[in-house]
């Protein structure tokens, strides 16, 4: 007799080898039309399939590139890759809806999206932020591109909760220098993040930072302008203490 393990195996190799089927056999059928393959690729992604989703997005595109649906596809494949966390792939569509469709209605939307999806790669302030630069730049031109539409309230507002991040982010390299004594360092990273991020929570952190870099370097009187700064403009104080 058969431990269940051995049936869960099986079943999950069958699972496996069904997929694949499944992929090949809507790509080798002949009679859909790009209307048809739009439709599923809509249908399968309010049913929250976005992988399948995503199959009859790519094969309206690979077989009607010039069709008057190809936007609507490129941008919905850039939406179902997204939702399938399929992160590098998504980012890949959906800069290629910006580069081939710069005056489409969408543009606005594909560039928040993007920003979105660049945003939730790197929450943790610890890490590299290239992705949340990225992410800021890309919500900037959302609200360029379109200054009253409806993404553009809420592009301002990741910018905000962003840039927030960015200056923590900051106040975490410059504090680091801080304790390994590289006072130098210290004042370098954290007086360029108070002039790049003069508004955000992290303020108050990199103002103090700065002050004992300098301090400890023998700019006394300086540091005491800083502290002075930071106590008029922050009077509640703000940030943990460097």
């Amino acid at each position: 007799m058969f431990p269940a393990r051995h049936f869960l195996a099986i079943g999950a190799f069958s699972l496996l080898a069904i997929l694949p089927a499944c992929t090949e056999k809507l790509a080798k059928q002949t009679g859909l039309t790009a209307q048809d393959l739009y439709t599923r690729g809509q249908q399968k992604s309010a049913a929250g399939k976005p992988g399948a989703a995503g199959e009859a997005f790519q094969v309206l595109l690979e077989r009607f590139p010039n069709s008057p649906l190809a936007a609507k596809a490129q941008l919905g494949l850039a939406d179902a890759r997204m939702e399938n966390k399929e992160d590098l792939e998504a980012e890949v569509a959906f800069d290629d809806f910006i580069r081939l469709y710069p005056a489409n209605d969408n543009i606005s939307y594909a560039l928040y999206r993007k920003g979105e999806l660049l945003a939730r790669q790197v929450p943790d302030t610890g890490r590299d932020q290239s992705k949340t630069v990225e992410a800021v730049k890309a919500f900037t031109l959302a609200r360029e591109k379109n200054p009253n539409g409806p993404y553009a309230e809420k592009a301002a507002a990741k910018i905000g909760r962003l840039r927030n991040r960015l200056a923590e982010h900051e106040s975490n390299v410059a504090s680091h220098y801080l304790r390994r004594r590289n006072y130098e360092s210290a004042e370098v990273r954290a007086r360029r993040a108070v002039s790049d991020y003069p508004d955000t929570t992290a303020t108050p952190l990199l103002m103090s930072i700065l002050a004992k870099a300098v301090e400890k370097q023998g700019r006394k009187e300086e540091a005491g302008e800083i502290r002075g700064t930071l106590a008029e403009k922050f009077p509640s104080g703000g940030g943990k203490k460097p």
